[in-house]
C-alpha cells in the first residue's frame, strides 16, 4: 500500500518542478515520457495538477473502444511509452480550478468513487483475479480520501475526522483493507464474497455528505 506521504507527492511535485515543453494539447493524445505523472501532466494540459482525475476518466474512456489506449486504474500506473488521450473540460466544469469548499473537495472525491466500479468492469475484463481488484479498488478508494483531506482547508476539521477513524477503525486515514476483509468474513461472508463487497464498498459514495452540498 502506498504511504500518505508518497500520494501527497503526487502533488507537492508538480508544484515545485517546472513542467517540460511538450505537447499536450487538450482532445488529443499524448505519450507518456520518463518523469511524467498525471498531476503534472494535468497541470501542463489545465494549469491545475487536482485535474488528473479528467484524464484518467478520458484515458478509461478510449481504452473501452480503442485497444491502443490502456486502462488506468489508478494515478500511479503509469508506464513510459503508454497513450493516454487528455480531454477538453466542459466550460460549466466548476471544478476547472482547484477545490476549495468542502462541498468542491466532495465533488472532486466522488468523481474518484464513481469511477471504480466503471473500471473493476474493465479489470475483470482483463482477467484480473477477484482479489487483486478488490486490493486495486480499496487503494482507489484510501488514495482519494487521503487527497480529498489534504485539499481541505481547514486542518482543525481533518483532524476531526483522522480522530473519527481512529476510534472507530485503529487507522487515521480511514479502514485498512484487512479491517474491511475481516469484517465481511467475520459478518459469514465468504472470502469471494468479502472480496467482492470491498470492490461494492469502494465504489459507493455517502448520501449523508453529500446531502449536504445539494
Amino acid at each position: 500500500m502506498k504511504s500518505k506521504t508518497s500520494l501527497i507527492a503526487v502533488f507537492l511535485f508538480s508544484w515545485l518542478f517546472t513542467v517540460p515543453a511538450f505537447a499536450q494539447t487538450l482532445n488529443s493524445t499524448y505519450t507518456i515520457q520518463q518523469g511524467d505523472w498525471l498531476s503534472k501532466i494535468a497541470q501542463k494540459a489545465y494549469d491545475n495538477p487536482h485535474l488528473y482525475y479528467r484524464i484518467i476518466e478520458g484515458t478509461n474512456k478510449k481504452a473501452a473502444s480503442d485497444d491502443s489506449f490502456d486502462n488506468i486504474g489508478s494515478a500511479n500506473d503509469l508506464q513510459v511509452g503508454q497513450k493516454i488521450w487528455i480531454p477538453a473540460l466542459p466550460s460549466n466544469d466548476n471544478l476547472t480550478g482547484v477545490p476549495q469548499t468542502n462541498c468542491e473537495i466532495r465533488l472532486w472525491y466522488n468523481f474518484q468513487i464513481v469511477a471504480v466500479g466503471i473500471i473493476n468492469k474493465k479489470w475483470e475484463q482483463d482477467g484480473i483475479d477477484l482479489e487483486t481488484r478488490a486490493h486495486k479498488a480499496y487503494e482507489m478508494r484510501h488514495e482519494a480520501r487521503v487527497n480529498a483531506r489534504f485539499m481541505m482547508q481547514n486542518k482543525e476539521e481533518v483532524r476531526v475526522l483522522q480522530a473519527r477513524d481512529m476510534e472507530k477503525y485503529g487507522n487515521p486515514n480511514g479502514p485498512t483493507f484487512e479491517y474491511l476483509l475481516k469484517k465481511n468474513m467475520d459478518a459469514g461472508l465468504t472470502l469471494a464474497d468479502a472480496y467482492q463487497s470491498i470492490i461494492d464498498s469502494s465504489s459507493r459514495t455517502d448520501t449523508r455528505y453529500n446531502a449536504d452540498c445539494q
